[in-house]
């Protein structure tokens, strides 16, 4: 039994550091190292640092305030009396705030009396305006001398300055910081007096390091028996002194034109004649000005232009009457209007894609996204007569009618407009009255809401009859504020004097806000879809910045 209990005890010995009766002879090895005192300093030293760290966030925090978003007024209204105003409208970020501002030009006698002095200018004259987007209180006036001809804004490089908006009125060109309404420069038109928008930018000619650009000089009335010469001449875009010398060219019935570039990027000028549709290159143009210049050419267009003139035919007509750039294309294409159709020209091939015939149209039209198909669809109003317009919507892939809709209209309709949303389809807003209503066009006007998915029904806002200058529907801030503007009043290239009753008002709207003052019209026959679901459709939209 003792040998037993003996050996048991050998099988168990003592474990190091007890002794007898189980008390602790050594130290264990941290506590002889002295990482327990090392490890108390580690997590003494982590909470200080993270103490420092939140106590540097807080202070910031309070510090550096964090970035307050715009509060909008959802409809505001800029009434001036006694004043005419033009169809001008432009959005532009003026006070750095992220939304878009509205400038636009009035004349007046006396709610510029001061704005006219204060510049040694006779009364009345013009005043260029920019308005804050968010709520429409006055950013900046820039008082100018009469009489207004044209304005663009959106020019890059005045004065060195980013974009702004170049204003020919008198005698004068003249630049004009879009921040600030102060003047860059100012310059005689004496040769541009004829002048026509659109500007033609072109890259810096004068190695300047600002955008420069050039007026093309036409009379688009100008009878075919007495032909007159164009005029194209190229500016400096920071100083607003001329380029080279003035180029005269024989394009001999000249009533329009656009800039266009091609699918490797070569900057062109179209041109819209009596005979049809012709291109010459930017390049040939500043050569012809004596600049040395390295613009693109396309070498097909250029192989097969005129050696004289450097014109080329893209389309023979003689009932040409508008041609704009199909957006959002990945081969560069035009819209061509005629007398009696709209076209598509692929401008790689120089063959049309399509044609619809048309009748007289009323309006330029509209680009926005109908269908499905991610190609920009095409909005056009034409006159079928009895003072009633048919609205269609043509796909721009193929040209076949989607949707249309026969409407009255008064004879200063404005054009339809589209806005995109992020679920990439457009909302359109359009102008014109019910047949419902018969025709009351001289008491009510309405406008319409048109929802592609549910295009059965349009939402009707009936408006008091107003004299409709300009209109213009954007988004004002990315992805949420969406509204229209309306600018009403006396026309001043119709009003030479003032005096009118009816004042000048600038109003803006949210789209949104249309919603609930809305009646429904039925397009159709098609009575799947109740009033209460189109506006919660309209309701839940969210908003792009992108034009296509």
């Amino acid at each position: 039994m003792a040998d037993a209990l003996g050996s048991g005890f050998e099988a168990e010995p003592l474990k190091g550091g007890e002794a007898e009766g189980g008390v602790s002879k050594k130290k264990s090895c941290t506590e002889k190292l002295g990482f327990s005192h090392l490890t108390s300093w580690r997590t003494a030293a982590f909470l200080l640092f993270l103490f420092l760290c939140l106590a540097v966030v807080f202070a910031f925090s309070f510090v550096l305030p964090c970035p307050v978003r715009p509060q909008y007024v959802s409809t505001w209204n800029r009434t001036l009396p006694d004043a005419v105003t033009y169809d001008f409208l432009a959005v532009e970020d003026t006070n750095e705030d992220k939304v878009l501002d509205v400038l636009f030009i009035y004349k007046d006698s006396e709610a510029s009396r001061n704005t006219c002095l204060s510049e040694d200018l006779s009364i009345p004259c013009l005043v260029l305006t920019a308005v804050d987007g968010t709520d429409g209180k006055i950013l900046w006036e820039r008082p100018l001398a009469v009489e207004f001809d044209w304005v663009e804004c959106g020019v890059k490089g005045l004065g060195h300055q980013g974009t702004g908006c170049l204003v020919a009125h008198a005698d004068n060109l003249t630049a004009i910081d879009k921040k600030t309404g102060l003047i860059r420069w100012q310059q005689s038109r004496s040769t541009v007096l004829n002048g026509n928008l659109p500007l033609i930018s072109i890259q810096d000619l004068n190695a300047d390091k600002a955008e420069d650009f050039a007026i093309l000089s036409y009379n688009p009335e100008a009878s075919s028996f007495t032909p007159i010469p164009s005029e194209l001449v190229f500016f400096s875009g920071k100083s607003g002194d001329q380029i080279g010398s003035k180029v005269y060219v024989d394009w001999n019935g000249v009533f329009g034109h656009q800039q266009f570039k091609t699918a490797s990027g070569a900057p062109y000028l179209l041109l819209l004649t009596k005979s049809g549709l012709y291109a010459v290159s930017l390049q040939h143009l500043a050569e012809l000005a004596g600049l040395e210049s390295a613009l693109k050419e396309e070498k097909s267009w250029k192989e097969n232009s005129d050696k004289n003139t450097g014109l080329l035919s893209l389309y023979q007509s003689d009932s040409l009457k508008r041609v704009m750039v199909f957006p959002g294309s990945s081969s560069p294409s035009l819209l061509v209007q005629t007398d009696s159709s709209v076209s598509l020209l692929h401008t790689d091939k120089l063959k049309m894609a399509w044609t619809t015939n048309t009748s007289t149209l009323l309006s330029v039209p509209t680009f926005g996204h109908f269908d499905k198909d991610g190609i920009p669809d095409i909005m056009i109003e034409e006159d079928i007569g009895n003072n009633t317009k048919r609205v269609l919507v043509l796909s721009g892939s193929s040209g076949v009618v989607l949707w249309e809709v026969n409407l009255l209209f008064w004879t200063q309709s404005p054009r339809p407009a589209s806005v995109l949303t992020l679920n990439t389809y457009s909302v359109f807003m359009l102008w014109g009255q019910s047949q419902s209503h018969g025709n009351q066009t001289n008491e009510m006007h309405s406008s319409f809401l048109l929802h592609p998915r549910y295009s059965q029904l349009l939402l009707e806002r009936r408006n008091p009859a107003q004299n409709i200058i300009s209109f213009k529907a954007t988004v004002l801030e990315r992805g949420r504020h969406a509204g229209y503007l309306v600018l009403t009043g006396p026309d001043g290239r119709q009003h030479a004097e003032l005096g009118e009753t009816e004042p000048v008002i600038l109003t803006k709207r949210k789209i949104k806000e249309d919603v609930p003052e809305s009646g429904v019209l039925r397009v159709g026959a098609d009575e799947s879809a109740a009033e209460a679901e189109v506006k919660e459709a309209f309701y839940r939209l969210r908003f792009s910045d992108a034009l296509f």
